[in-house]
């Protein structure tokens, strides 16, 4: 066998010419022993590489060469951390502009190393500067409410309702030729699938609700939803002239 080829050879039989040659058997005598496609040269290899390292398993494969250096990695770590919706591509257009040619699939490599996976966003309402300060301010005057003040609280809101299932980002696992199969197609409708719903609640219970048709104006927010929804429910919910907060939608 030659010196360069790797010893391709099971487990039990590497250990067992370990073994032999521990007991004192010479190269030729454990080779004739063992047999098959063990050869005298194989054998000696196999013994130095024991006494040297007390393994009979082959090194690991160190792989393809890198062709990015450390340097050039962290800087694809560097631009993804700045700006963390940058695309891969985007990311080689400012690689390769500043001398250091990389591939997009080896960004994306490179990246997944530094365990910053593509995903897709989380959602929230924006905020501005302003708004955040105000929410900030209202959380810290009522951060040591009482149960009982939190009682007091008739909370509201609108809401889209979805007639047809979840109108968000839908999957279907398929096989090739299997696109327009009935079971793999999402109907869709020319009609709106979607309606808007406000409604109010309290710690003791939900209040009444109220199907919103079009755009919701003050006039309309009152005629259609406060005086007959929300008073009835303040009733219910508060009766006795018990009293309440409003908290209108999640403005602090």
């Amino acid at each position: 066998m030659s010196s360069t080829r790797r010893i391709d050879w099971t487990s039990t039989k590497r250990s067992r010419i370990a073994i032999l040659r521990e007991n004192g058997l010479s190269y030729a005598e454990i080779a004739r022993q063992v047999g098959g496609s063990v050869t005298c040269s194989g054998v000696r290899k196999l013994c130095l590489r024991y006494e040297k390292t007390k393994s009979v398993e082959n090194k690991a494969k160190s792989g393809r060469k890198k062709c990015t250096s450390a340097t050039a990695d962290r800087k694809i770590k560097r631009l993804c951390l700045q700006d963390r919706k940058i695309s891969s591509d985007a990311i080689r257009c400012e690689m390769n502009a500043a001398g250091i040619a990389v591939s997009s699939r080896t960004i994306i490599r490179r990246l997944s190393g530094f365990e910053l996976q593509a995903r897709i966003p989380r959602e929230k309402p924006y905020l501005n500067k302003k708004q955040r300060e105000k929410r900030v301010k209202w959380a810290k005057e009522h951060i040591k409410w009482s149960e009982n003040q939190w009682k007091q609280v008739i909370w509201s809101n609108e809401s889209k309702i979805s007639l047809f299932g979840s109108d968000g980002r839908k999957y279907v696992r398929r096989r090739v030729g299997d696109a327009l199969h009935p079971d793999c197609i999402e109907a869709t409708t020319k009609n709106p699938t979607n309606v808007m719903i406000w409604a109010c609640m309290s710690a003791d219970g939900v209040g009444r609700i109220q199907v919103i048709d079009g755009i919701l104006n003050a006039k309309k927010y009152t005629e259609t939803v406060l005086e007959p929804k929300l008073i009835p429910s303040i009733r219910d919910l508060f009766p006795n002239n018990a009293p309440f907060i409003f908290q209108q939608d999640s403005a602090p």
